[in-house]
């Protein structure tokens, strides 16, 4: 007589079990930990970021530190891809000086811009309906929209840009025949919004400075990873301001960063950079230096040069 062997619990099946359950929580625990390292790396930046007061002075940031934040601020998503914001990083004592003296508002502001070691100045282009066949042939090309959405790119993003459709249609100008189809525009959304979900239309100023807030936002958040301090600026005259910095009449300025180094702060120390750490988009992009200049509108940025080679002034989009 032979008792009754009862199955062991450790059979083929059940071992495969434990090991992928295992292997699952040990999986989960290594997401879960990778999460709060990422939670926490942003946490400490929006934490960290604060309106500098003052900079210290005559200190100039690394290039390879510019070129960074500047790759970083240019994944700043924007409506229907038209990227219509531009940026000046003026680092010239003189022009400096002369935006300080002539177009700075308060004691403040005109401290700042002195000492920082450069100013950020972010540009809304007010005629956006002019990038958008450049656009839609570089989304066309890069394969990554469906065929309905670059049937209707041209009209949708001309519809909620607040300009003209026919203009941006024909390459014709703005004017009052703008204005007119902007107001027709506008009565129509406001009489169907009660029946369906209909856009909001906004005057060409607001969208642009709208992507242009969006943009600095994420520049001051790459700058204050970098252990940068910043200080966003309204306080200038804006006409002066495009004098001194040569940006034409198609072109507004909603906001400056002053960007450097907090006054009596311990020396920063910055990050060590990889090379091939390069950032990767799915959606096209200009190229930096069609938006990106230095000190003045149209000038190339010499820290873009291993960015864009070779360097030269770009005809703007």
């Amino acid at each position: 007589f032979f008792p009754e062997i009862m199955p062991s619990p450790f059979t083929p099946t059940a071992i495969t079990f434990a090991k992928a359950t295992a292997a699952h929580a040990g999986s989960t625990a290594a997401a879960k930990s990778i999460a709060n390292a990422k939670l926490q790396s942003f946490r400490q930046i929006v934490q960290s970021r604060v309106s500098a007061r003052r900079f210290e002075p005559n200190v100039a940031v690394p290039d390879r530190i510019w070129s960074d934040i500047l790759r970083m601020t240019m994944t700043s998503p924007s409506g229907f891809n038209l990227q219509p914001t531009h940026m000046i990083l003026l680092r010239s004592p003189q022009i400096k000086s002369a935006l300080s003296k002539h177009a700075m508002l308060g004691f403040g502001n005109q401290y700042r811009t002195n000492d920082a070691s450069a100013i950020a100045v972010f540009i809304a282009d007010l005629e956006p309906s002019k990038r958008i066949d450049r656009i839609y042939q570089m989304e066309r090309e890069s394969g990554m929209r469906p065929d309905g959405y670059l049937a209707v790119l041209r009209v949708a993003s001309s519809f909620l840009t607040g300009e003209g459709t026919t203009s941006s249609i024909t390459g014709g100008g703005g004017g009052s025949s703008t204005q007119l189809s902007t107001l027709l525009k506008r009565t129509f959304t406001n009489a169907l919004s009660p029946v369906q979900p209909m856009p909001t239309m906004e005057h060409v100023e607001s969208w642009s400075y709208k992507n242009a807030g969006i943009m600095a936002q994420m520049y001051t958040m790459a700058a204050t990873a970098h252990g940068l301090n910043t200080c966003m600026m309204e306080g200038f005259d804006a006409r002066r301001a495009k004098e001194i910095l040569r940006i034409p009449d198609r072109y507004g300025i909603p906001l400056m960063v002053a960007t450097g180094y907090d006054y009596g702060a311990s020396p920063v120390v910055h990050a060590d950079l990889d090379d091939d750490d390069q950032l990767q988009r799915d959606t096209p992009r200009l190229e930096m230096n069609e938006l990106i200049f230095g000190d003045t509108f149209g000038e190339p940025l010499d820290v873009l040069r291993d960015n864009n080679a070779p360097l030269e002034k770009k005809n703007v989009a």
